[in-house]
């Protein structure tokens, strides 16, 4: 429950950051424009918390909105009926839903996934002519003031901090579950190497301060930075488990989780996450 909170936190930052539940706008609504012949379908892999499937299903009641995810979904009302729910483990195959989907929607997923090539491979096939595949995920690395990524720094080096010990720590805990933490920044140039099962290619990325400690930020950018701080914050109480897993000492665990809390509580460094945006369109067009 408490990630499920966490990922709504994460899911409102999102919203506010692409203006919307998806991005870019116009290639998803024509994707999705009602049609005569066939009812137009959504695909969200990884639907976590069930939010933005039952947000997309609201905003397109004439659509068909599935989400995909490995633990049973606990939902508190009855979900929109233009929406479903389906308990399915991805790395296990997608091709029965071939030619299903107007649009596929990864958000923050590869992690889970053991072969990402794979899965855009099967993509390729669910998605109809004319449909959409999105992706999005923050880099699991920390970027200074400058847009810079920022290498491990151990305990007693000069400029260490809490906050960037403790990500490299969730970085290498991760990676040895599989290789799917790496493969954010690599997405977009899978997509170019799938070649032309796609009609058209795209990438956006975004820094977004952790906190708000630029100069002279809009309104929507100190909400925007706000809401990453808090996501922060719970991430670092969410991860415990998964260090103690790898091998860390809870004592070791604790000092980097507290003082990483305090630092990003209080703004002490100037911090970016790097949020990666991708599309790709499939040729032709659902008649």
């Amino acid at each position: 429950v408490a990630e499920h909170d966490r990922l709504d936190l994460q899911h409102e930052m999102l919203k506010k950051l692409r203006g919307g539940l998806f991005y870019p706008p116009q290639v998803v609504r024509k994707a999705l424009a009602p049609r005569e012949s066939s009812r137009p379908s959504v695909l969200d892999v990884g639907s976590g918390s069930g939010t933005w499937v039952i947000e997309m299903g609201k905003q397109f009641p004439h659509v068909e909105v599935v989400g995909l995810d490995l633990a049973p979904l606990n939902l508190s009302s009855e979900p929109p009926s233009n929406c479903r729910f389906e308990c399915d483990d991805v790395n296990l195959g997608l091709l029965h839903y071939k030619g299903c989907f107007d649009v596929v929607h990864a958000s923050c997923v590869t992690l889970g996934i053991t072969n990402c090539r794979k899965f855009m491979d099967e993509v390729v096939e669910i998605l109809r002519p004319g449909g959409v595949f999105l992706t999005l995920a923050g880099n699991m690395q920390i970027y200074d003031e400058n847009h810079n990524a920022l290498p491990l720094i151990n305990e007693g080096e000069p400029g260490f901090t809490y906050t960037l010990r403790f990500t490299h720590a969730i970085f290498d805990a991760m990676m040895a579950r599989g290789p799917g933490i790496d493969a954010y920044p690599k997405l977009y140039s899978w997509l170019e190497d799938q070649g032309n099962v796609w009609e058209d290619i795209g990438i956006k990325t975004v820094d977004v301060p952790i906190g708000p400690w630029e100069d002279d930020m809009s309104t929507k950018d100190r909400q925007i930075s706000e809401f990453m701080r808090q996501d922060f914050l719970r991430m670092i109480q969410s991860v415990r488990p998964l260090l103690l897993s790898y091998g860390w000492f809870n004592e070791t665990v604790d000092r980097w989780s507290a003082g990483a809390y305090e630092e990003i509580k209080t703004l002490k460094n100037k911090y970016y996450i790097r949020w990666f945006f991708t599309w790709a369109i499939k040729p032709g067009q659902t008649s």
